[in-house]
């Protein structure tokens, strides 16, 4: 019996538990051999090589199911389609974690470059976007509003929502120049796509932007309206559109209002 290896030793070998040997016997992958004398339960040089495939195809996160149907019929065909599809499914989880990283990352950069600018009015040369506006009549009319989403659902799993983490507002650029500041529209950032000319999506185009970002709660989205529009009044300029409000650190990321952060954007151009 000198050859062989008990449970304790070969659990040892691998700094494993025993109990894990013990899973491998229950699952059909690692079959301990039995002393018809003392019952012992004991495995040789060839289970402890077969010990260390399974424990290489674990570490490439390769399922007890999958390992125990290719240790049933072991080929080089086999064990290329084996690791040919944890290559696939790899490459997946890595495009999904690197997809991730940026949303993290880009979060990060909307907050802190934010809190960089508070209250200093700035002009941003936007990119082309597009997306669609959903009016508001009655903002504190919450069947409006849930039917409103109901009927546009179809844009809302697509929308920069979920890929920014920010929730966008609108004014429309005839009450910005009136000075009416409580009637808002939802803005439904989207992506381009080939049938995006043939829809009702609106393109907001490459322009400048006077922008302003503000701590505080949206009580005070007023002021700072004024203050874009008196700076982009005094500074030779005139509103183009409607307005993109972006609501960075809104109440389902703070409890504390005075820590809401918010971005006003007004597409202008400079008066000749």
């Amino acid at each position: 019996m000198k050859e062989k290896f008990m449970i304790g030793e070969l659990a040892k070998l691998f700094n494993i538990s025993t109990d894990t040997i013990r899973h491998y016997d229950k699952k059909g992958l690692l079959k301990p051999q039995c002393n018809k004398d003392n019952s012992y339960r004991y495995y040789d040089v060839r289970d402890f090589f077969k010990l260390s495939r399974i424990l290489f195809f674990k570490s490439l996160d390769i399922s007890l199911e999958d390992i125990k149907n290719y240790l049933h019929n072991k080929n080089t065909e086999n064990l290329l389609v084996l690791l040919k599809k944890k290559e696939k499914e790899a490459h997946a989880k890595v495009q999904h974690w690197s997809a991730l990283e940026n949303k993290i990352k880009t979060k990060i950069q909307i907050i802190e470059s934010a809190q960089k600018d508070l209250d200093i009015v700035r002009l941003k040369m936007m990119p082309a976007r597009s997306g669609i506006f959903l009016r508001i009549e009655q903002k504190d009319d919450h069947y409006e509003t849930k039917k409103m989403f109901s009927d546009n659902k179809q844009y809302i799993a697509m929308s920069s929502w979920l890929v920014d983490g920010q929730i966008y507002t609108s004014l429309e650029k005839e009450d910005l120049e009136k000075g009416i500041f409580n009637k808002f529209s939802y803005f439904i950032e989207l992506p381009f796509t080939e049938d995006i000319l043939k829809s009702d999506i609106i393109i907001l185009p490459k322009g400048e932007y006077a922008c302003i970002s503000f701590l505080g709660p949206y009580r005070e989205m007023h002021k700072h309206y004024e203050i874009l529009i008196h700076w982009i009044s005094n500074h030779g300029y005139k509103i183009t559109g409607n307005s993109i409000e972006k609501n960075i650190v809104d109440y389902d990321f703070s409890d504390s209002e005075e820590e809401y952060i918010s971005e006003i954007q007004i597409p202008v151009m400079k008066i000749k």
